[in-house]
């Protein structure tokens, strides 16, 4: 017990130590709520609506997942952030397609991924607010240092030169109300390690969040839609009522 209690309390520094470096408010636009920070949930800020499952009582519906907005990336790499979007747009038709087809085996619905807007239920709006492509070659030295210099804290100079920076926004909508059901926004939760292939690409640190974030998005349509099992309760509240083991699960 003590061992996990350990990890969660590293999963906590963690989102201290990450959260730290964006704003929660939009800067995008996408949302005007107020995010919450909270170590039961892997993001930097959340908000989630109270008001329980809106299509709970629908057998057949479409999800539509607009293309992630780089327009707040100012003078960036117009080629890096194409590259991205369509990642992103991959990752996510791929993860929340998953997560819809698991629901529907459960449910007996029939919910699918839709690219018609005006055909859609459920809108999954994303934008990349900061990008910094990283630097594999101060990556790379930052591993040398950190086994072969005497210098105190050389190995972490470089790594903050080579490390990239990417944020994301993203938001959940119903389409026939407007209602924002949920939102949230993250900023370099995960890193690319110096044994995979991203850790030697400039886009290698974006491409892991970007992975990370459409499979947080897929989990949290998957809670939605297993919500009609009857077991009580909006999302928001069964987050904030995990247990410690899988707050842990949810950090790893």
């Amino acid at each position: 017990m003590l061992h996990k209690l350990l990890t969660l309390a590293a999963a906590v520094l963690l989102l201290v130590i990450t959260s730290c470096r964006h704003t929660l408010e939009s800067e995008s636009g996408l949302y005007d709520v107020r995010l919450e920070r909270s170590f039961k949930t892997a993001v930097d800020g959340i908000w989630l609506w109270g008001g329980g499952n809106p299509y709970e009582n629908q057998k057949s519906g479409w999800v539509y997942i607009a293309p992630m907005n780089v327009s707040q990336l100012k003078g960036a790499d117009a080629d890096l952030l194409r590259l991205l979007q369509i990642q992103m747009y991959s990752n996510m038709v791929t993860d929340i397609g998953t997560a819809l087809t698991e629901s529907n085996k459960v449910n007996g619905t029939e919910w699918r991924v839709t690219d018609n807007p005006l055909q859609a239920d459920l809108r999954i709006d994303t934008a990349l607010v900061h990008f910094k492509p990283q630097r594999p070659g101060f990556r790379i030295l930052s591993g040398v240092l950190s086994i072969f210099s005497p210098v105190p804290g050389a190995s972490n100079v470089a790594a903050y030169f080579g490390e990239g920076d990417v944020c994301l926004e993203s938001t959940l909508r119903d389409t026939r109300t407007g209602q924002l059901l949920a939102a949230f926004k993250d900023s370099n939760r995960k890193k690319a390690r110096l044994y995979t292939a991203e850790a030697y690409s400039r886009t290698g640190n974006a491409d892991v969040n970007l992975q990370n974030w459409a499979k947080r998005m897929g989990q949290l349509l998957r809670e939605c839609g297993l919500d009609r099992l009857g077991k009580g309760g909006t999302i928001k509240q069964k987050i904030d009522d995990r247990s410690v083991i899988d707050t842990i699960r949810v950090h790893m």
